[in-house]
């Protein structure tokens, strides 16, 4: 029998790191009565923390329909938690949620272990050094950020580009107080089952018969992984305070303020590349948007069949000109935004 693998998903895939720490707790049930949120902290580049508001909510209706769509961001504040008022709310009146958009990968164990081998290596080639591989100017950048960052440690100078780039980028949100590891999904489903809300996966199943043939060379993927620490460096260098804003924005609610500091950015390259390993690998360039079809597809059918859903995605899925709720309103749905966005 294949062996399933179950691949969580964002715009590709949501993995932020392959390190594990500590996710928010489950929140605590809501009192009964009015429930008074938390007032927005404004802290400008202080990362927020203790109870916040928690996002708002987009509505898609179709006539007295209506799905209620979380969108979800990295990194988030890492001391924060959420009231989660509004998102309960929406679940106690949901007779289902959709899950976040996944892919699902079906082979032979004898092909995934192949696939699972392929990305493992860790050291350059040749026992070769940062220095070595390194332009002159990015190899100082580097060493600065190492001493502020890493302690120091010189096992790094052996890493590959990649690697270098992901374990630098993760110490830096955390001396900023913010994480990629916060599992918003995972606590969106807890709450679901609290509220008695049936979970629907929703997930693009993929068929794997032979793994193709590895594109380009090993020279190819050290420059890829040089260029991803640049692009790093550059975000620590420069973007620390706008991440921040951002985490800040969607913990507090501010919705107008999120929206125009999600205006023209982009995924870290070090979560692309991780998400893309088994894409670039499998040559499956058009995965998101078969994924995209597969999330639409059943969004439709919720809004049919249910009075009250409830969905999560990311931010870029939610307010991308291409993204899934663009299709809806392509295909005739209302698509409404939170408050503070209406004019």
């Amino acid at each position: 029998m294949p062996t399933k693998l179950a691949l969580c998903l964002g715009a590709l895939l949501t993995t932020a790191s392959a390190l594990a720490q500590e996710t928010s707790p489950l929140p605590a049930a809501s009192t009964q009565g009015t429930v008074t949120p938390a007032k927005p902290v404004d802290l400008q580049t202080v990362t927020v923390r203790g109870a916040q508001p928690g996002p708002a909510l987009w509505e898609v209706r179709k006539g007295d329909h209506v799905l209620w769509v979380l969108g979800t961001i990295s990194p988030l504040p890492k001391y924060a938690t959420w009231q989660w008022t509004q998102l309960e709310q929406a679940l106690g009146k949901s007779s289902e949620m959709l899950e976040a958009p996944s892919a699902r990968l079906k082979m032979p164990p004898s092909l995934f272990s192949r696939l699972a081998l392929q990305p493992a290596a860790r050291l350059n080639s040749g026992g070769a050094t940062l220095e070595r591989i390194l332009p002159a100017d990015m190899y100082q950048r580097w060493r600065v950020l190492r001493h502020e960052y890493l302690h120091d440690d010189d096992a790094y100078e052996y890493q590959r580009p990649i690697i270098v780039a992901e374990q630098l980028f993760t110490k830096a949100l955390d001396a900023h107080g913010l994480t990629g590891d916060t599992d918003v999904e995972d606590i969106v489903e807890k709450l679901a089952r609290k509220h008695g809300a049936r979970q629907v996966p929703v997930r693009y199943e993929l068929v794997i018969r032979k793994v193709p043939k590895p594109n380009g060379g090993a020279d190819s993927d050290q420059q890829q992984g040089i260029a991803c620490l640049d692009e790093t460096m550059q975000i620590i260098e420069h973007d620390m305070p706008k991440l921040t804003q951002r985490a800040n924005a969607w913990a507090t609610g501010d919705t107008a303020t999120l929206q125009k500091l999600m205006e023209n950015s982009r995924e870290p390259c070090v979560v692309s590349a991780i998400n893309g390993d088994f894409e670039h690998q499998l040559n499956v360039t058009d995965l998101p948007q078969r994924i995209n079809a597969a999330w639409v597809k059943e969004a439709d059918l919720a809004l049919t069949r249910n009075r009250r859903t409830v969905a999560v995605l990311t931010m870029e899925q939610l307010t991308s000109p291409t993204g899934y709720l663009a299709t809806l309103r392509s295909m005739g749905y209302l698509v409404q935004p939170p408050a503070d966005l209406k004019q």
